[in-house]
């Protein structure tokens, strides 16, 4: 295996959002949420007159809504429809994945990837997240309203069974224990078979203690917490490699990837699995994102993907 300093990570860090320059005639794709940090392609827009900005509204029918001209509507579980939209952009596409939600820039990354589309993607961290009025197990944080149930990201279904293969369990955690606990239920691991991973570095010093401390329960249950992994929060490079060395040491399992904590991280397990795409399956519990669940902006990340998978 090769060691750390032969791992590059392919990320660009702006310690402020306004130092981000776009090149000449590249497409930015982006959401605009009640986040302030979604806002800032707005004023990327303004000082980027070569670039076309696709604005994008998601829909709770499965699709999203654009400006760009001839595809005003977009349905994000018909895979010709987001063929034709990415192949209506100028390229290189960036896509701020700050404001989307999973269901929507999961699938555009993963036809971008297959598409050899030149591709980067944005996001900015969270000055801080809202602390929960009634912090109780496993909440800490307002970041969520409710999940809505464990059911495949669009272009990320298995047409078959596969349950009943030998099988791991690689939850990425964040810091709501129980969302951990509802994927546990439902995967039913096998003992042994469970390696969480935490992101450390945090965004801010204290999250890591955070994260394990809401997510004690789920660590205990079967010890594990003796399997416990740990990868950069914002670097899906970092998350890549960390799942490569989780599979080398699983050679014959089927990966079961459950998506609960930072967008990098779960953006990693993404491209492991378009990589990987036959011992891999994405879990998701389709979680809704809670209104004003963090305040500010940080740093801002662009994460060269194409350049990553031509390595």
């Amino acid at each position: 295996m090769a060691g750390i300093r032969d791992l590059p990570l392919f990320t660009t860090e702006y310690e402020a959002a306004s130092d981000l320059v776009l090149p000449d005639g590249a497409s930015y794709i982006y959401s605009v949420t009640d986040e302030p940090r979604s806002a800032f392609a707005e004023e990327l827009r303004s000082r980027s007159p070569t670039s076309t900005f696709v604005r994008i509204a998601e829909s709770l029918a499965g699709g999203f809504e654009t400006d760009l001209p001839g595809h005003s509507s977009v349905g994000v579980r018909r895979r010709s429809a987001i063929d034709a939209f990415v192949a209506a952009l100028p390229t290189p596409i960036y896509m701020d994945m700050t404001g989307l939600g999973h269901s929507t820039w999961a699938p555009l990354v993963r036809v971008c990837v297959e598409a050899r589309v030149p591709l980067s993607v944005v996001y900015l961290e969270p000055l801080a997240y809202n602390a929960s009025a009634h912090p109780g197990i496993g909440v800490i944080y307002d970041l969520s309203e409710r999940i809505d149930g464990i059911r495949p990201i669009p272009l990320f279904a298995k047409l078959a069974d596969r349950r009943q293969h030998e099988s791991c369990f690689v939850p990425l955690l964040g810091f709501e224990g129980a969302r951990l606990l509802h994927m546990l239920n439902d995967v039913d691991p096998a003992k042994d078979k469970v390696f969480p991973i935490i992101g450390a570095p945090g965004f801010i010093p204290h999250y890591p203690l955070d994260a394990l401390v809401r997510n004690a329960v789920g660590l205990e249950q079967d010890k594990a917490i003796r399997n416990l992994r740990y990868a950069k929060s914002n670097c899906p490079f970092s998350l890549y490699y960390e799942l490569e060395r989780i599979a080398l040491r699983v050679p014959d399992d089927l990966i079961r990837l459950g998506l609960i904590g930072t967008k990098p991280h779960a953006l990693g397990a993404v491209l492991f699995s378009i990589v990987n795409e036959e011992r891999t399956e994405i879990v998701y519990d389709n979680a809704r994102r809670k209104t004003g669940r963090s305040r500010g902006a940080a740093k801002c990340l662009v994460y060269a993907i194409s350049n990553f998978l031509d390595r």
